[in-house]
């Protein structure tokens, strides 16, 4: 990985119409370690990446580059998602594009409830449910031998058990809940 954070810092600074020395006394350098971290010919202390990103008001991950093209990546898989689920369409595929997004982002609630929703779909789209009625009565049961049997909500479950140990909205806790019960 090319790590360009001379450059990044040398674009914000222009960006804020900062000179050098301004920022070398806002951290305590010197203009010449700045000068340098500019022309990529060394980096800033570890100890100075939050003073610097603190400075010109952005993330770290900003300062490295990282939070757009992560945010945009994420975008584009829960718009990939959102699409395949309001066409109805075979979710085979969008829970593959989901698990492999899981596994880049493991702590990423919205991909693994978005996973989550694929899956039960999935499950009633390969396996359905079943019910059954008892002698006497006008009411239907559910099959939970054959729903438990049904691996796409086998995972459901797991993902669900994820989620629900993470900060997440409570409008999303009581949906997965409800999907759980």
């Amino acid at each position: 990985m090319n790590i360009k954070i001379g450059e990044k810092i040398k674009k914000l600074r222009q960006r804020d119409g900062r000179k050098q020395e301004d920022l070398a006394n806002a951290l305590g350098v010197s203009s010449q370690a700045i000068s340098r971290w500019e022309a990529n010919g060394g980096y800033p202390d570890l100890e100075l990446i939050p003073s610097i990103a603190n400075y010109f008001n952005i993330s770290i991950d900003e300062l490295f580059g990282y939070s757009k093209e992560r945010q945009e990546k994420l975008n584009s898989i829960i718009d990939r998602a959102e699409k395949a689920f309001n066409a109805q369409i075979d979710m085979t595929e969008t829970v593959e594009m989901l698990r492999s997004a899981a596994e880049e982002f493991p702590s990423e609630p919205q991909i693994l409830v978005k996973l989550g929703y694929a899956l039960s779909m999935c499950g009633w789209q390969k396996f359905g449910g079943r019910s059954y009625t008892v002698d006497g009565s006008d009411y239907a049961h559910n099959d939970t031998e054959h729903a438990a049997q049904n691996p796409y909500w086998q995972e459901e479950v797991k993902v669900f058990e994820k989620v629900l140990a993470m900060d997440i909205p409570q409008k999303d806790r009581d949906t997965i809940t409800m999907m759980l019960v």
